[in-house]
């Protein structure tokens, strides 16, 4: 079983059906327009030939945007319909279930000028904020087609990363995957200069109905970005722990153990 479906279930395992049932969403914005990327990234240093691809959502509303994985987005759309816990449970140890390769949620512009980070570690809902604009672009002359569209070239240095993004300025979003944003034009891609991550636009469009931008209404863990990467760390150190606590036999303990030892190449190596 893959290890994120070990994490959900320790997750559920260490939570209380009835506060999960009491989620309550507050919604932010409506969902004008869809971006679908594609992001391919090298999850283990050690093993550069093996590149993990997964595919990403941004939803746009007029004033505030969302970032996720598809399949977090879809498992959540599901498990919001479901009545019991026994049911999510189910739903994660499905192996046709959408497993997220991701669990992290980014709303920008939320609260007005900042950018809001969740993501739980198993048993905490974790979240921080950060400046919306915290990134330094530098603006160049090159062009290209780019996913279709006529793209400008940018650059920026950011999580002990160096970036080149290209823009696209006929899609006035000023916005993009993960935490990028501030350039006069949707990002169709960007990559850091190693290729290790790279996000690209696969295809952009409205909503076929009336989709929310929402936000859990829930007790999160209130840190900062070093708080959070200091508890994700904590947790990674404690693995075999964690994961027998929620009931994990020997075998799934070394596999949790092995699978987050390969995921060690994060995409902000400087966590400041």
């Amino acid at each position: 079983m893959k290890f994120i479906c070990l994490c959900f279930t320790l997750f559920f395992a260490l939570s209380s059906s009835a506060q999960f049932f009491k989620q309550n969403f507050v919604i932010l914005d409506q969902v004008k327009i869809i971006a679908t990327y594609s992001l391919h990234y090298m999850e283990d240093s050690t093993n550069q030939a093996q590149i993990r691809k997964s595919e990403m959502l941004l939803l746009l509303g007029n004033n505030v945007s969302q970032f996720e994985c598809k399949a977090l987005y879809m498992s959540d759309t599901i498990i919001r319909k479901l009545m019991t816990q026994e049911q999510v449970q189910q739903h994660f140890m499905n192996p046709q279930s959408p497993h997220p390769s991701a669990t992290y949620q980014i709303f920008k512009n939320y609260p007005n000028g900042k950018l809001t980070f969740t993501q739980p570690i198993p048993g905490t809902n974790f979240k921080y904020e950060e400046p919306l604009d915290i990134f330094n672009w530098k603006l160049t002359q090159e062009t290209s087609t780019i996913c279709g569209y006529n793209a400008k070239k940018a650059t920026c240095d950011f999580g002990g990363r160096s970036w080149v993004a290209w823009f696209a300025p006929e899609l006035p979003y000023s916005d993009g995957p993960y935490k990028f944003n501030g350039l006069p034009g949707l990002i169709v891609k960007i990559a850091d200069t190693r290729n290790q991550y790279v996000f690209e636009l696969l295809s952009i469009g409205k909503p076929a109905k009336s989709l929310p931008i929402d936000f859990l209404d829930d007790n999160y863990m209130v840190t900062t970005k070093q708080g959070f990467f200091k508890a994700y760390d904590d947790f990674r150190a404690d693995i075999i722990n964690r994961v027998k606590a929620g009931g994990a036999t020997n075998q799934m303990q070394q596999v949790a153990a092995k699978n987050m030892s390969e995921r060690n190449n994060h995409i902000e190596l400087i966590r400041k």
